[in-house]
């Protein structure tokens, strides 16, 4: 009935007033306390995924901003507001006593006609050059970093950005783009590897003779491991001689050595 939809629109309101105050380069930042985490944020996505939402009216809402977030990747809070607002609005017809079911009939025509509105101011980019599509898809980027930590980098990450995506395929799947965080330095030294990026760190001994750098290097890649495995827990080896012992010992070396040597022999950089 009535009061059931005035008290669905009252929750999401209140969902909206939360991140609210988050839209925009000036937006305010949020201090979420979760357990033993304390998360910093004015990324709408972030802030409703952490907010523990019961209502059922509202979690429609977060799911609507989550929904936005995994197809467009921007525009989590302009959209949670966009619809509170509507309710809102709609929230004084509802009092009057139209049905929703003509509220939503008009919603939908509206949708239609600002969809077609869209359509008709829309810039048509396929008879551009690509260091026009490139010039509008560095501005797309740095609208969306406006309102991050970053804005005040924007235009270096915009960039950055831009080339990566440039860098896929047609079918353009954004997890092929990955993002390595080290501790140290600015975020300006940050840097676009175009190819494969692992993290690792070396620990053995003797990693600070080892060479950082290889132009051209030749690459070998095993699917198996090349270190000595341990052998069962219940394995039992029946010795008489000392020497036997250290034979076994031996054996395992030499079999570790015989691999790492045809790796040399091929003239591997990098395995």
């Amino acid at each position: 009935g009535r009061p059931q939809i005035i008290s669905n629109i009252n929750a999401c309101q209140v969902v909206v007033d939360c991140i609210k105050t988050t839209l925009g380069p000036r937006g305010m930042d949020k201090l979420i306390h979760s357990g033993n985490d304390v998360t910093i944020t004015n990324d709408g996505a972030t802030v409703l995924r952490l907010l523990d939402v019961a209502h059922p009216a509202a979690a429609v809402l977060v799911d609507v901003a989550k929904s936005q977030d995994d197809e467009v990747g921007d525009g989590t809070t302009s959209v949670a507001i966009l619809a509170g607002e509507l309710l809102s609005e709609a929230k004084h017809f509802i009092n009057d006593g139209i049905s929703a079911q003509v509220i939503i009939k008009y919603f939908r025509t509206a949708c239609e006609r600002a969809i077609k509105h869209v359509d008709s101011i829309a810039i048509d980019i396929s008879n551009k050059s690509p260091e026009e599509k490139r010039s509008l898809l560095v501005k797309c980027a740095e609208t969306s970093l406006n309102s991050k930590l970053l804005s005040g980098n924007k235009n270096f990450f915009a960039q950055m950005v831009v080339d990566a995506v440039m860098l896929l395929d047609g079918d353009l799947d954004h997890e092929m783009i990955g993002i390595k965080k080290v501790t140290g330095g600015s975020s300006t030294d940050s840097t676009l590897v175009r190819g494969v990026a692992f993290k690792k760190t070396f620990t053995y001994a003797g990693a600070e003779q080892q060479p950082k750098k290889f132009s051209n290097p030749k690459i070998l890649l095993l699917n198996l491991e090349l270190e000595l495995k341990a052998e069962k827990e219940n394995a039992e080896i029946l010795i008489k001689d000392p020497k036997q012992y250290q034979s076994i010992i031996d054996a395992e070396w030499t079999i570790l050595h015989d691999k790492l040597k045809k790796i040399a022999d091929m003239g591997t950089n990098i395995v």
